[in-house]
């Protein structure tokens, strides 16, 4: 493995660097990757790479909230150079995700999902991966409070709790709304969106990672922040 990195990094270096580069330094480096998905018979996911390491720290495909981005890389390069090898890569790593889509118990069903399946529709329109797309964001849906407007993001038992972040998942309720003309769901996205602005942004425009709600009445708790400053 060590040469194959070494091989792939005196390629590219070789070759000078150009905007076109960074798309053929991720083709090299994700062949790599998908190699390991292989050798680990489904189970690899990159989750963080670190400079003063050789190997990446790994998830599963129902593990976290990052095994999205990698299948949805793999889209993007089949996107850059649509090939036989590309497609087959992004859809074998794109398919054992499936199953989060019906997961209830997190609020990061849509990222994970429209990083894979949401890529991989757009470009294919299949309508397998819209099922999957629309059975996330039904399960995303679960999560909504009509009367804190919001879907909930940790799971807490001291109150209700919406954290920025949540606004990348509601990408897939759009989706879903515009596709399948759920109104429902696409008033879920908006009111979340709405209140999001309202209640987590700053004078000076900085924002709240976590805005604290009231359950019972909607009414805000507290605001403060546990990933920033």
């Amino acid at each position: 493995m060590r040469v194959i990195w070494l091989l792939a990094f005196l390629l590219l270096v070789s070759q000078g660097f150009n905007a076109f580069d960074v798309m053929r330094y991720a083709f090299v480096e994700y062949s790599i990757l998908y190699q390991e998905f292989l050798d680990s018979k489904g189970t690899f996911y990159p989750e963080y790479g670190y400079p003063s390491k050789e190997d990446w720290a790994a998830t599963g495909p129902m593990n976290g909230w990052t095994q999205g981005f990698f299948p949805g890389v793999l889209w993007n390069l089949v996107e850059y150079n649509t090939t036989r090898e590309s497609l087959k890569r992004a859809v074998d790593v794109t398919a054992p995700t499936a199953p989060f889509a019906k997961e209830t118990k997190e609020h990061d069903v849509g990222i994970v999902i429209m990083s894979g399946f949401g890529n991989g529709y757009r470009l294919l329109k299949s309508p397998e991966y819209l099922d999957v797309i629309v059975t996330g964001a039904h399960s995303l849906a679960t999560r909504y409070s009509p009367i804190v407007r919001c879907t909930r993001s940790w799971n807490s038992p001291e109150g209700f709790l919406v954290i920025m972040d949540n606004m990348m998942t509601l990408e897939i309720l759009f989706e879903a709304a515009n596709q399948t003309n759920n109104q429902t769901l696409y008033n879920i996205a908006w009111q979340h969106t709405n209140r999001t602005m309202f209640e987590h942004f700053r004078e000076n425009n900085s924002t709240y990672h976590v805005v604290e709600y009231n359950e019972t009445d909607g009414s805000v708790i507290r605001k403060y922040t546990v990933q920033g400053k």
